[in-house]
This record gives structure tokens, sequence and C-alpha cells, in this order.
């Protein structure tokens, strides 16, 4: 599945993505993110890239008792694949367990947060509610990569929309 992801996400013209973004691993414009979503038979593959900031609110390693408490508090919301992303209730989807990067806070460099979710449905999704807009108030704008049988496309969400997959 990660194959399928890469391979589309190479395919899909990303000429606004590159004028955007400059950082090699990826997406870093505060209040911007990415996810790539894929879709294999009634497999849903979600992954997300996104600045630190967006986030935790901070992109240094934490230093106080209260910015490691959000790094806990987060971390445990980016376990949970439903706060984040909700496939329409029709597809009848359940959640993977998910895989969560945190970052290694190096100092002098930007820090970023990796995620993949996956569901298995009993139908595909034709769109997917997200909850991230709610839960963590500091995303503006969403890239969204999207590889199905139905093709590729590449679509920007802004604060508060959902994702369309047909």
């Amino acid at each position: 599945m990660k194959k399928l992801i890469a391979i589309a996400c190479i395919a899909i013209p990303l000429t606004s993505f590159a004028k955007e973004h400059s950082h090699s691993h990826g997406a870093h414009v505060h209040g911007v993110a990415q996810i790539d979503v894929a879709i294999e038979g009634k497999t849903l593959l979600i992954t997300l890239e996104s600045p630190a900031d967006n986030l935790l609110g901070f992109e240094h390693a934490p230093k106080s008792d209260a910015e490691k408490a959000k790094l806990k508090a987060v971390t445990e919301q980016l376990k949970q694949a439903t706060a984040l992303f909700a496939p329409d209730a029709a597809a009848q989807c359940k959640a993977a367990a998910p895989v969560v990067n945190m970052p290694s806070f190096k100092k002098g460099e930007h820090s970023d947060i990796d995620a993949e979710y996956s569901f298995d449905c009993t139908s595909v999704p034709s769109s997917i509610a997200l909850p991230l807009w709610k839960n963590f108030p500091n995303f503006k704008k969403l890239t969204a990569n999207i590889a199905s049988d139905k093709g590729q496309k590449q679509v920007m969400l802004k604060l508060g929309q959902s994702l369309n997959l047909k």
C-alpha cells in the first residue's frame, strides 16, 4: 500500500506544492499540511505530514511541564484515527492501529509529525469528514493527494472542508 501512495504522489502534478515547499522532507509551512489518500479495493490508507507547530504549537523539544503534557496529549490524539479522519458512515470503515512518528526535535531543524492510518471498509467511502480541523485549530489548509482505481488528483482543502472522494 505504501508503494501505491508513493507512486501516486509522484505522478500527481505537484507544481503548486513545489512552489510552496522547499523543505526536502515535504510540507513545512505552518498552518499547512499534506495528506495522501490511497484507496485499493476496500482499504483506505491515509498518511498525514505536518509541521509539529500545527499540532503542538511549537517545534522545539518540550521544555516546560505544559509543553511536555501537550506532546503527550497530541501523541495520544494522533493514535485515535477517527479523531482526525471520519470516512462516511455508509462505508462502515474500521480503523487499524495507526503508525505515528513524533519529531526528534533536533536543534536548528524543522520538526515534522508523520502518521499513517489504515481503514478496512465494507464499501469504498465517497467522502471523509475531517475532525482534525476542530481538534487542531492551527491547520488552515491541507493539500490532499488522492489515488484510487478512478485515477489520481490533488485538491486543496481550506479550514472546515471535507474530502470528497468521488
